[in-house]
């Protein structure tokens, strides 16, 4: 097995988804009829790709991710953020350099031990995480395989040989990094995100205990897949960075502190039923100066519509989680309808605002 044994500075200076209407383009992955913006679902703007329809999951915490099919596999399309594993044991967050360098076992931290980094970038977990049986990915999900990772990188580039170094170049990485440099160091070269996959550079935690300098300049994600490295062992991961288009499969020692994405089988996911009722709820009704409108359903709807009583449109938003909040202080007295609107359909609810 060919691995590249590098630090982070060193390597840069050299739920379920509902059936698609897909448009090939080269090898993409399939894109659907309508998409959903480019946020987060924690909020962060200029994450994903408006073109693609994603699906969505959550974990054990309750924090929702956005995911995305390609081909026969469906992935996070962002980082995971969850503090336990399937079965409910705290996964140890450990903030202490001197602790970070001596374990043994599972240990997670946000970059810098500060939790304004977990949106959008997630989680920095050492490996012993990532190969844990009691599994940090949902139920029904997993930490990638060797197999898994290849089969991405392989769909966007089929000369890339999984990421292994022996096969440098390769152009897999452009594919599967989110475009732009809201969060990525210039040049984050050929970035286009065709894939969906929306991967944001994280920082890391060095195995001594450290944080790296800098959060922007590539995104690494652990396999589940081990490798003989030093006393406590290691771990592949995948990385991407700033100024290069590869994906590269590197390795590293456990105590490494990166990111996890979780992948399933798409043919392990139930079909959807287009009928299945979707709760929607507005509220307060009547309202003042604002109202929440909370979705409980199978599918987050993509956007809704705020309509008067002449059928005008006087507000649309999109809608990036199942409860969404919208000001409407400068709206006059009278009776509206929100429409929210599925893939498939749309539902309509009444609202009086009324001072």
């Amino acid at each position: 097995m060919n691995v590249l044994i590098l630090s982070f500075v060193r390597l840069l200076s050299v739920v379920p988804i509902k059936a698609l209407t897909c448009t090939v383009l080269l090898v993409i992955a399939c894109f659907g009829a309508r998409g959903q913006g480019t946020a987060h679902t924690c909020g962060s703007a200029n994450v994903h790709n408006p073109a693609i329809n994603y699906g969505r999951v959550t974990d054990i915490d309750g924090n929702n991710y956005k995911t995305v099919v390609i081909d026969d596999l469906v992935w996070f399309a962002e980082n995971l953020r969850v503090t336990r594993f399937q079965n409910g044991d705290a996964i140890p967050n450990i903030s202490d350099s001197a602790a970070w360098s001596m374990l043994t076992s599972p240990g997670m931290c946000s970059y810098r031990n500060d939790t304004r980094f977990d949106c959008p970038q997630g989680k920095l977990y050492n490996f012993f995480v990532a190969s844990d049986s009691r599994n940090p990915c949902p139920t029904g999900w997993r930490v990638p395989t060797q197999n898994d990772f290849n089969k991405l990188i392989n769909r966007f580039d089929p000369a890339a040989n999984g990421g292994a170094p022996s096969s440098l170049p390769n152009q897999a990485g452009g594919a599967l990094k989110s475009a732009g440099l809201s969060y990525w160091r210039s040049p984050n070269l050929n970035a286009m995100n065709l894939s969906g996959f929306s991967a944001l550079p994280n920082g890391d935690r060095a195995d001594f205990g450290p944080f790296s300098t800098r959060n922007n300049e590539a995104a690494s994600y652990w396999y589940s897949t081990q490798v003989p490295l030093g006393p406590v062992g290691g771990g592949l991961f995948l990385q991407l960075a700033y100024p290069t288009d590869y994906a590269v499969r590197n390795a590293f020692r456990a105590r490494y502190g990166v990111c996890i994405r979780c992948v399933t089988n798409k043919s392990s996911l139930p079909p959807v039923d287009s009928t299945a009722e979707r709760e929607i709820v507005v509220f307060p009704n009547p309202a003042t100066t604002e109202i929440s409108l909370r979705m409980k359903g199978f599918e987050l709807p993509s956007h809704f519509e705020l309509i008067n009583s002449l059928g005008q449109i006087v507000h649309r938003k999109n809608i990036v989680n199942a409860l969404t909040t919208i000001n409407i202080s400068r709206f006059s007295n009278g009776v509206y309808y929100v429409k929210v609107y599925f893939s498939d359909e749309s539902v309509s609810k009444k609202l009086i605002i009324s001072r």
